[in-house]
């Protein structure tokens, strides 16, 4: 049974990063794997779900700042810093959320459905995708559960929840892709609090908080890499193999490549895709 394990170390902008997420996706069943997991970090960046609308979910002066360097500008695979924040749409539905590399950590889940049937009903997949990723949290003395739809919340302490992973899904060519991002350090949360207005719409049990009240990061003696492998044990396990990244085929990551790199090109990277036009 191929599966794959990639654990990204260089950073590239949303528009290559959501490229190469989709590109693994369409390129799964076909390549003869059954699932994957891949890690991976970005740059400062503010990525909305497929449906939002950027004015109401990023915000007007962001907009406005984004549309003033690449209205007539290419967006770039490779971040620069003197590049505002990066305004972007990925292919899952979901609230916006904001990347800043070493604040956050990224993670995608990727599993054939003919492998896998039982993640066809949405509800299903969300239960078994996020209880895999609280199991590996729970590996480090993390109390940690799902809350509302697709987020995963941690207790402070008693009956007292907040959000420190967003999740959501979506679906190709009989592949299923869950990615959500955890809150590493303390910072990101005033860099979303300045950065995005109050969500259009939220979970119940948010009840009106602000970003700074209903969100909060993991604990310093977190450990990213325990928790990668942590995930990548469970999650190997869920498929029935041993260890992930076994039988691997060097053509199918070639493959990858080239659906994302045409992926950037025509889609991620189109000014009428971000703005949702």
């Amino acid at each position: 049974m191929r599966t794959f394990i990639l654990d990204q170390k260089s950073i590239r902008t949303p528009y290559y990063n959501l490229a190469l997420e989709e590109a693994l996706a369409v390129q799964l069943v076909s390549g003869g794997y059954s699932g994957g997991v891949r890690f991976w970090e970005g740059p400062r960046s503010i990525i909305m779900g497929l449906s939002e609308k950027p004015e109401l979910s990023a915000g007007k002066e962001n907009l406005e700042s984004f549309l003033t360097t690449f209205q007539r500008r290419q967006r770039p695979k490779k971040p620069s810093p003197h590049d505002p924040v990066y305004l972007a749409r990925r292919a899952s539905g979901g609230g916006t959320v904001v990347h800043e590399p070493g604040w956050n950590l990224n993670f995608s889940l990727f599993v054939s459905l003919e492998v896998k049937p039982e993640l066809y009903p949405v509800s299903n997949s969300y239960n078994i995708f996020l209880g895999l990723v609280s199991s590996a949290l729970n590996k480090q003395g993390l109390k940690t559960k799902c809350k509302g739809k697709s987020d995963l919340a941690l207790e402070l302490s008693p009956d007292v929840w907040k959000k420190i992973s967003g999740n959501a899904q979506f679906r190709k060519k009989n592949c299923i892709v869950q990615h959500g991002t955890l809150i590493l350090d303390s910072r990101l949360i005033p860099l979303v609090s300045d950065l995005l207005p109050h969500p259009p719409e939220e979970p119940e049990y948010r009840k009106g908080r602000s970003h700074d009240e209903f969100v909060t990061s993991l604990p310093a003696s977190f450990s990213p890499g325990k928790f990668k492998q942590d995930l990548s044990l469970l999650f190997a396990d869920y498929l029935g193999v041993e260890i992930l990244g076994t039988e691997a085929d060097p053509s199918f990551f070639r493959n990858v490549r080239k659906v994302a790199d045409r992926l950037f090109q025509e889609k991620y990277s189109d000014l009428g895709y971000i703005l949702g036009e």
